[in-house]
C-alpha cells in the first residue's frame, strides 16, 4: 500500500496541470458543503437568538385564511393578493387576557406611511400596537420620553414614538420629545424615543414608528380588526395548554365549529423553534444535495482523467503485469491515485470552507449580529466521506479496466 501512494504522487506530480485541475472541482465541491452547513448554523443561531430576545413565555395569535395552514404557501399567497381576514379584534384580546394562565397581552397592526419633519421624510413601517408592548417584548426600551397610555389609546390620540433610527433621519441631533410631526397630512405629537435596537435580518427595529392601535384603526386605516396579539404567559411550562384554551376562546367567539375553518392561527414559541428548525434542516438538505451534484460532475472528471492515464501508461502496466504484477496490485494502485486526488481536494475544500465560515461569521459578528461561528464534526466528516466515495466510486472502473488489461497486448502498445 505505501509503494501505491508513492507510485500515485509520483504520477501526480508529473501531470500537475491534469491533476490540479481536477482537484480544483472537487474542493469547490466540499468547499460548498462546508459553507452551506456552517452558514446555515449561524443563520439559525441568529434567528433563535432574536427569538429568544422576546422570552419564552409568549403566544403568537395572528390572522389565517380559512382552510388553510398557517406556515403554508397558500396561506401567505392569499394574503400577499389581498384577501383580508377582519375578524380578529381588540376584544379577542381582552377575552384572552382573562384566561388564567395569561399575565398579559398586546393585539397590533402594522402599516406604512409617509412620516415628515421640516424638509425631512422618510415612509417607515408602522407598528400600532395597545400600550401593553412595552411591557411584554423583552427587547424594547424607551431611551426618551414614554409610550402611550391606555387612554390615549383609547381616545385614538394623534401620540407617537419614534424608532432611534427615525428620530436621527427626522431630527438629527435635535430633541424630538415634544415637536409634532406629520403622518401624511395629521399632525402627531413625538411623546418618546425608542432605545437603539438593531436588525434581525431585512428587519430593522430602529426604522419603525409606533402608535396607539386604535388611532392607527381610525385616523390611518379605516378597520376595526387587528391582525396579531401576542399573550404572555403567567407559567410558559403550560403553553400548549393554554394555547388549545386561547383556540377554543377564539373559535367561540367567531362561531367557528370546525378546526380546519379558522381564521387565526396560534403559534407558541416551541412550535416556532421547530418551525425554523424544519425549514432550515430542509433548506440545508436541499443545498447539500446541490453541492453533490457538482462532486458527482468533479467525479466524472476524475473517472476521464483516470482513463486518460490507463491509456498513456499501458506499456507501464504491461510491463508490471509481465513480471509478476497481480491484478489486485494494479487495480489498488490505480484506486489510490483516485483517492489523493479527491482527499487532497477534500482537505483544501474544508480547510477553505472553513475560513470562509470564520470571516463570514466575523462579518456579521462586526455589523452587531448574532451570528455564531459554527464548524460542526457531522459537516466534516460529510465533506470527507464525500470525497473519499467520489474518489472509490469514480475510480473504480478505470482502476478495473487497468487491471483487466492483457500484459501481451499492453507490451505491444509501446
Amino acid at each position: 500500500m505505501n509503494k501505491s501512494f508513492s507510485l500515485a504522487f509520483n504520477q501526480l506530480k508529473k501531470n500537475k496541470g491534469r491533476a490540479s485541475l481536477t482537484i480544483f472541482g472537487i474542493t469547490i465541491g466540499i468547499m460548498v458543503v462546508i459553507l452551506v452547513l456552517s452558514a446555515g448554523n449561524g443563520v439559525k443561531s441568529l434567528v433563535l437568538g432574536e427569538l429568544d430576545s422576546f422570552g419564552n413565555d409568549w403566544i403568537d395569535v395572528e390572522v389565517k385564511v380559512p382552510s388553510t395552514g398557517k406556515a403554508s404557501i397558500s396561506n401567505a399567497q392569499d394574503q400577499a393578493r389581498g384577501v383580508t381576514i377582519t375578524t380578529l379584534t381588540s376584544e379577542d384580546a381582552e377575552a384572552v387576557e382573562k384566561l388564567e394562565n395569561i399575565k398579559n397581552i398586546y393585539a397590533g397592526v402594522t402599516t406604512q406611511a409617509v412620516v415628515s419633519y421640516g424638509n425631512e421624510k422618510k415612509q417607515p413601517m408602522f407598528f400600532a400596537v395597545t400600550p401593553s408592548y412595552i411591557e411584554i417584548d423583552a427587547g424594547s426600551e424607551m431611551e426618551d420620553g414614554v409610550f402611550f397610555s391606555e387612554e390615549e389609546n383609547d381616545a385614538a390620540s394623534q401620540v407617537i414614538v419614534l424608532g432611534a433610527g427615525l428620530r436621527d433621519t427626522l431630527f438629527g441631533n435635535d430633541i424630538a420629545v415634544g415637536k409634532n410631526v406629520k403622518v401624511g397630512d395629521t399632525s402627531f405629537r413625538v411623546i418618546g424615543v425608542m432605545k437603539a435596537r438593531g436588525a434581525t435580518g431585512f428587519f430593522n427595529y430602529d426604522d419603525l414608528a409606533y402608535i396607539p392601535v386604535k388611532t392607527a384603526q381610525k385616523k390611518l386605516m379605516g378597520i376595526d380588526h387587528v391582525l396579531f396579539m401576542i399573550a404572555q404567559m403567567r407559567d410558559a411550562e403550560k403553553g400548549e395548554a393554554t394555547a388549545e384554551e386561547i383556540r377554543a376562546l377564539i373559535r367561540d367567539r367567531h362561531d367557528i365549529t370546525d378546526p380546519d375553518k379558522d381564521d387565526f392561527a396560534v403559534t407558541t414559541q416551541q412550535e416556532s423553534v421547530e418551525l425554523i428548525n424544519t425549514v432550515f434542516f430542509g433548506i440545508q438538505a436541499l443545498l447539500v444535495v446541490l453541492a453533490a451534484i457538482s462532486l458527482i460532475v468533479g467525479g466524472v472528471g476524475i473517472m476521464n482523467v483516470m482513463y486518460v492515464s490507463v491509456v498513456e501508461r499501458t506499456f507501464e502496466i504491461g510491463l508490471r503485469k509481465s513480471v509478476g504484477a497481480t491484478e489486485a496490485s494494479i487495480r489498488s494502485q490505480f484506486l489510490v491515485e483516485a483517492i489523493v486526488l479527491t482527499a487532497i481536494g477534500g482537505i483544501t475544500g474544508i480547510a477553505i470552507g472553513m475560513l470562509l465560515s470564520l470571516l463570514i461569521a466575523l462579518g456579521a459578528q462586526s455589523f452587531g449580529l448574532n451570528w455564531e461561528f459554527s464548524i460542526s464534526l457531522p459537516s466534516i466528516l460529510l465533506g470527507t466521506s464525500f470525497s473519499v466515495i467520489i474518489g472509490l466510486v469514480f475510480g473504480y472502473f478505470p482502476a478495473k479496466h487497468a487491471a483487466s488489461l492483457d500484459p501481451i497486448t499492453a507490451l505491444r502498445q509501446e
